[in-house]
This record gives structure tokens, C-alpha cells and sequence, in this order.
């Protein structure tokens, strides 16, 4: 089988597995009501507290009752996590994130906790059948290797969806509780059923499970271990949680004492409240080593934290350096100036501890401009990189130097950086905000066009017009109707005339009607020739298309007129025009053509024409098998709805070779794209032609997330994660 036609195959496999998972919902959910309807009397019965077993038995008999709404209902709610699994937005998927921490209340706490206790339990019961499935799903994708966060079908998909359906039901809160609970226990059994099946349906469509990279799983390292048996006797008597760290944004903790620190020894070497969670991530790649040597040589001394928030505040800063510096995005010497800024960091943590809570803070913007910025170069030895890099070492060494306490030397740094990239800064904001607003009308005119389009495909003379005639009333005249108004200030019901036309055009271009009625035929022709003219003037219509248009409708007229002058010959009811001549008059035919924009307009957006030949290349050359797919398409997650965000980089393939990219602007209704690059190029495209290159793999996804926003994400997570064996 060719590689196309099996992709294609692939494509619809991947749907149908989606949709059946989601209908396996129903006898999913049945099957899970019907043992915990039977698991809570059980447990009832064993159970001491009299009031508990009350509570229990009614919670079984009220589950039974809700058996139908709750099967009806999982299926939608597993169908809206898969959609969002798919496109990778976690922040849509109840995942915590370390903005939502501060807003979260007690209850809110304890039930991520649980939560995430839960997805763990159902993930160890399932590890053997998710490791097939993951294998398959992947491959149904076009994945040579099993990269499990691209199966939608996750364990924790299914747990949010369970909690989902049951805080829909109206029952009190301690019932609900109790659902969940016993609800969750029994799901690792059903899921691992409900996995196999999809397994089944799977390899009978012959699909082959994915590769496993080989990676070396080396034993945790002696220094993690040593932190697990550190916990024991804590510095503080625990790690931090989530708890922990709301009161630290919150300001809870201000007043709070700092818990007296532990002395050093040979076994157990001192270093501040670090979560194994975050190491062990570091410890997958490869540097747990080096992050343990810099915890043990950081300074303890007068000038260490007093109270329990600037100790906390300490902490998060050093983990969220870590999580910075470890991001692979980074080029490596941005990361070794976020390792070196460290210091600086935890002094200011001192007086400010929730410094990077603040996105106006100095620091924290000084954080994401370093960042951020260096994402529009893929190499240190790009253009540019070193007229970056440069200014912000500079303010890197003098922020390690200074003495002065607080935000205004990061304030000073901040200023100074802007002023050292200013003039490509005003450069490149100059071209645009002068390429948006043309976006911006270009959308406005595109939405009303098609709105007008619409309206002109039911009038019974459009729709019985000739197809060249028709296509060009619903393509190029609803742009000129759409411009002229709104371009009009008088309140005229036909700006121009414009609509007026449409009537004469249908009758001159079908010559066998036409020439029932030569004379007017002839006062007619010469005006509307010269009305269709001046407006695709108004919308600055290609010339040429403009004229083959023209002297297209002119034959129609000759035509009519000559069977006028030789009353026996047959007369053709409209002219004929090739696919070919349409769509050179015309454009591509389309039934989802998409904005259209004027050769101006596409010259003042670097506009890419959304009908461009765009042929798929592989990342690398095949010299050697990859650690990750190469195929086109294959490391580009799906877009949402929204497209992509604003700030988001990409690399796409242009004029033959691949640069890199940031989303700079989306228009209100995610029709219009623009990007820039950083030398302030910047190049515009339709939704149709984003996707169409994400397909193609002509448009790869480097960074969707903001790289401070994903560090301060893993704190939280991690803290959530530490929050497991204890109760808020």
C-alpha cells in the first residue's frame, strides 16, 4: 500500500477509534454503577459508624436511580476530553496550573488532590493494556514511536470525564464524594476491559503497534533517594504542597516563622524544600546530577530566609529555575544565563516572595523576555542571535553585582534590554500594526461577503445563471458589495450601484435571452461594462482575472447580438468556459474558498496565497532512524478551534527552506493568521492554509506555551503531586 493512500486510511481509522471509545462509554459507565452500587452495601457492612452505613446504602439506592442520565451522559463528556486531549490543551482540561492555585479554595484543593490519587491508582491497573493501546493509537497517527502523551485515550481522560458526569448530578455534595470514590475503584477493571477491546478493533484493521524508543532507564539516583529518606526528618517536617503554596501566594504565610535549619552532614548534604517529583523529572534527562551539586553549594547564611514565605519563596524560585533551564526549547546558552540569574532571583525572593506570581513584575517580565524572545532562533549561530544575546549578558552581570534590594535593578535591566532591541522593535511594530489593520478590514469585508454571497445563491436568477456567471456574484462581486458598504457613510440602501448590477449581468451573459432584446442590450452593455470594472477596482482586483472576466462577458454580448442580425441560427443559452478558464478568471473553485485579499492587501500582510502548491518534506534526511518521527506531520499536534495563539512559534517551510516564526496577531474570528520572524518579516495566512501546511508538514509547532508559564505549571503539579499521602 502507498504511503498516501494508507495515511488516508489511517486518518479514518483514528476517527472511528475515537468515536468508538466514546460509545463504549455507555456500557462503561453501566458496568461501573452497577459494582459500585454493589461495593458500597458491602463495604456498609463492615463499616463501625452507624451514620456512615446510612449514608452509604442511600448513596448505592440514589447511584442506581441516575444509572441512565449518568450512561447517557459520559459518552459526550469522554467525546469533549478527547477533543481536548487532541489539540494539547491541558489548561482546558482541568490540569492545575500554578495562576488557578491562588483562586482555588480548600475544598477545591483536596478534590484535585483526590483527583489526581485516583487517575494515579487507575494508571498502575491499567499499565499493561494502555502500553498496547498507546503502541496502536500512535501508529494510527503516522508516529513510528510510542510518544503516549499523543493518545487522547489516556487513563486520566476517562477519570476527569467520571467526575465531570457525576458533579452534574443533582445530588449533595457527600454523595457525589462517595460516587467518585467508589465509582473510581471500580473503573481500573472496566478501563482495562474497554482498552482491550479498542485493541481488538485495532489490529483487526491490521494496524502494528508503534516502536519503543530505546532510552537508558538508569536506577534513581543515590541523591533522590537520599531526599526520600531526608523527608523523614524533614528541614521543615515536610515537603511542600499545594496548600503550602496557595498560603504562599495568597500571603497567608507572611507572618510565619521559618522552621530552624537542618545541620549538614556527610549523608544527608543540605539543600532547601525540593520536590522529588521535579527531580525525578530532571533525573530523566540526565540532570539531577548537576542540580543536586548546585543545591548543595547554595549559600546558607545571615542573608538567608527568615520566615516561612521567603523560604517557600526561595524554594519555588530554584524550581522554577530549573524548570526553565531544563526546557529544550531553550538554546543553550539562554539557559546557562537563566542557571546564572539564580542568584539575583532568591535575593529578591527575600523581600518579595511571590515575585513571580506578578506577570508586571520586573523580574518576571525580564524572565519571559529573555525566554520568549530567544525562541525566533533555532541555532546559536543564526542571524541575530548575537545582537540578542549579547545586551543580555550584560544585564545578567550586572544584576549578579549589584546590592541594591528589590525589583528596580530588574526594572533597570528590563529598560535597558528594550532600549538595546528597540530599534527592531519599533521597526517591526511599525509594519505591524500597519499589516493588522489591513487584516482587520480584509476580515470585516470577507465575513459580510459571505454573508452577502449566501443571500445572492438564493435568488432564483443567480442560481439559474450560467456557473462562470454565478461564481463570480458569490466570489468577486459579494467582495466589491461587501466594500462598498462598508466604506459607506450615507445610509444608502446600494452603495454604488453596485447590487443594481446584478440583475443586468445574469440577463446580458445568457445570450439566448439577450438577444430577444437587442436595443436594450445595447444601452445596456457599455455601463455595466464600466460599472463591473470600477468596482473590482474598489477591491483592487487582479487586472488580468478582471479582464478575462470582461471580455468573457463581452463574447456573451456578441453572441447575443449576432443571432439578433441571423434570425435561423441556433442560439446556445449561455457560453461555455472550462474548469481551467474558471478558475484563471476566477480562482481556484471552491466550496470553502476562505478570505480573499487583494494583491495590496496581500503585499502589505505578506500574504501566502491559500491555494499555493505546498509539497510535505521530511525533517531530516533518512540517513539513520530517528529517536522521534520525521514524517511529515508527525510532531505537529492538531490546532484548535482557535488556531493558534498569539505568542506561539512555528517553523514553516518558505521559499524552499525552513525559518522560524511567531504567531504575532489572529483576527477576532481565527479566519486571518500573521507571523514575524526575527528580523521582523512577516507573512499572513488563512485558517485553510495553516491547516493545510500543518497537514503537509510544511508548518511544524515549537512552542505553543509560554516557557515561564509551562516552569510555574510544573511547580504547582509537582507540589500537587506531593500532596498525595497527606490531607489539606
Amino acid at each position: 500500500m502507498s504511503a498516501a493512500p494508507q495515511n488516508t486510511t489511517y486518518q479514518a481509522l483514528y476517527r472511528t477509534c475515537m468515536k468508538e471509545a466514546a460509545a463504549q462509554g455507555r456500557g462503561l459507565m453501566q458496568r461501573l454503577v452497577r459494582r459500585a452500587a454493589m461495593a458500597m452495601p458491602q463495604r456498609a457492612a463492615t463499616h463501625p459508624d452507624e451514620r456512615e452505613r446510612k449514608l452509604l446504602g442511600e448513596a448505592a439506592r440514589t447511584l442506581l436511580k441516575h444509572e441512565g442520565a449518568l450512561c447517557e451522559a459520559y459518552p459526550q463528556a469522554l467525546l469533549a476530553e478527547f477533543a481536548h486531549a487532541i489539540s494539547g490543551d491541558t489548561r482546558k482540561t482541568g490540569v492545575l496550573s500554578f495562576d488557578s492555585l491562588e483562586l482555588m479554595g480548600d475544598d477545591q484543593m483536596q478534590e484535585s488532590v483526590d483527583l489526581l490519587r485516583l487517575q494515579q491508582m487507575v494508571l498502575v491497573e491499567v499499565e499493561a493494556e494502555l502500553a498496547e493501546l498507546n503502541a496502536l493509537v500512535c501508529a494510527v497517527q503516522g508516529l513510528r514511536s510510542v510518544q503516549a502523551e499523543r493518545n487522547p485515550l489516556r487513563p486520566e481522560v476517562y477519570v476527569r470525564s467520571l467526575r465531570t458526569v457525576v458533579l452534574q448530578s443533582p445530588v449533595p455534595a457527600g454523595m457525589r464524594n462517595r460516587w467518585i470514590q467508589f465509582l473510581g475503584e471500580a473503573l481500573p477493571q472496566e478501563l482495562a476491559r474497554a482498552y482491550q477491546e479498542l485493541c481488538v478493533i485495532l489490529r483487526s484493521h491490521g494496524v502494528v503497534g508503534a516502536g519503543f524508543t530505546a532510552t537508558p532507564t538508569p536506577e534513581k539516583d543515590e541523591a533522590i533517594q537520599e531526599w526520600r529518606a531526608d523527608r523523614a526528618v524533614g528541614q521543615r517536617g515536610g515537603l511542600l504542597n499545594v496548600k503550602e503554596l496557595r498560603g504562599l501566594l495568597t500571603g497567608e504565610l507572611d507572618g510565619a516563622p521559618a522552621a530552624p535549619p537542618v545541620e549538614p552532614s556527610a549523608t544527608s548534604p543540605e539543600f532547601p524544600m525540593t520536590m522529588p517529583a521535579a527531580l525525578e523529572a530532571l533525573q530523566e534527562m540526565k540532570q539531577a546530577d548537576q542540580v543536586m551539586k548546585r543545591l548543595q553549594q547554595r549559600d546558607v547564611s545571615a542573608h538567608g530566609p527568615r520566615g516561612l514565605a521567603q523560604a517557600l519563596g526561595q524554594e519555588v524560585v530554584a524550581l522554577m529555575v530549573e524548570n526553565i533551564a531544563a526546557d529544550a526549547r531553550l538554546l543553550p546558552p539562554v539557559q546557562q544565563l537563566v542557571r546564572e540569574l539564580q542568584p539575583a532571583l532568591e535575593r529578591l525572593a527575600l523581600g518579595d516572595p511571590r515575585f513571580f506570581s506578578d506577570r508586571r513584575h520586573p523580574a518576571r517580565r525580564m524572565l519571559e523576555q529573555m525566554t520568549q524572545r530567544s525562541l525566533a532562533w533555532e541555532s546559536v549561530g543564526a542571524p541575530g542571535f548575537a545582537a540578542f544575546i549579547e545586551p543580555l549578558q550584560q544585564a545578567v552581570e550586572v544584576l549578579l553585582s549589584t546590592h541594591i534590594e528589590g525589583a528596580e535593578p530588574f526594572d533597570f535591566a528590563v529598560t535597558s534590554l528594550e532600549e538595546a532591541w528597540g530599534d527592531l522593535q519599533q521597526r517591526d511594530r511599525h509594519y505591524r500594526e500597519k499589516a493588522v489593520r489591513t487584516l482587520l478590514q480584509a476580515e470585516q469585508r470577507n465575513l459580510l461577503a459571505e454573508k452577502i454571497a449566501k443571500e445572492m445563491r438564493g435568488r432564483a436568477d443567480v442560481a439559474g445563471a450560467p456557473r462562470e456567471i454565478g461564481a463570480f456574484i458569490t466570489g468577486p462581486w459579494s467582495q466589491v458589495l461587501a466594500q462598498a458598504r462598508l466604506g459607506d457613510d450615507t445610509g444608502s440602501p446600494d452603495p454604488g450601484g453596485f447590487a443594481s448590477a446584478v440583475a443586468d449581468l445574469v440577463w446580458s451573459a445568457q445570450p439566448r435571452v439577450a438577444s430577444a432584446n437587442t436595443a436594450r442590450l445595447a444601452r445596456l452593455a457599455p455601463q455595466l461594462m464600466e460599472k463591473l470594472r470600477h468596482g473590482l477596482a474598489t477591491i483592487d482586483y487582479p487586472a488580468p482575472a478582471a479582464q478575462r472576466f470582461l471580455a468573457h462577458l463581452a463574447g456573451a454580448h456578441d453572441q447575443a447580438m449576432n443571432a439578433a442580425a441571423q434570425p435561423g441560427r441556433p442560439v446556445s443559452l449561455s457560453t461555455t468556459m472550462t474548469r481551467e478558464e474558471l478558475e484563471a478568471m476566477l480562482g481556484d473553485e471552491d466550496s470553502t474558498p476562505g478570505p480573499w485579499l487583494g494583491p495590496t492587501e496581500a503585499q502589505q500582510s505578506g500574504f501566502l496565497p491559500t491555494h499555493q502548491s505546498i509539497a510535505p518534506r521530511p525533517l531530516f534526511q533518512e540517513t539513520q532512524p530517528a529517536a522521534w518521527d520525521t514524517r511529515p506531520g508527525a510532531l505537529t499536534p492538531v490546532v484548535t478551534e482557535a488556531g493558534l495563539p498569539p505568542g506561539a512559534w512555528v517553523e514553516m517551510m518558505i521559499d524552499g527552506g525552513w525559518a522560524r516564526y511567531q504567531v504575532t496577531w489572529a483576527s477576532p474570528h481565527a479566519t486571518l493568521f500573521m507571523f514575524a520572524n526575527a528580523a521582523g518579516k512577516t507573512h499572513s495566512m488563512t485558517r485553510r492554509l495553516l491547516d493545510k501546511m500543518l497537514q503537509n508538514g510544511t508548518l511544524r509547532v515549537i512552542s505553543r506555551e509560554a516557557v515561564v508559564d509551562g516552569a510555574l505549571d510544573a511547580v504547582a503539579q509537582a507540589a500537587l503531586r506531593n500532596s498525595l499521602d497527606i490531607r489539606l
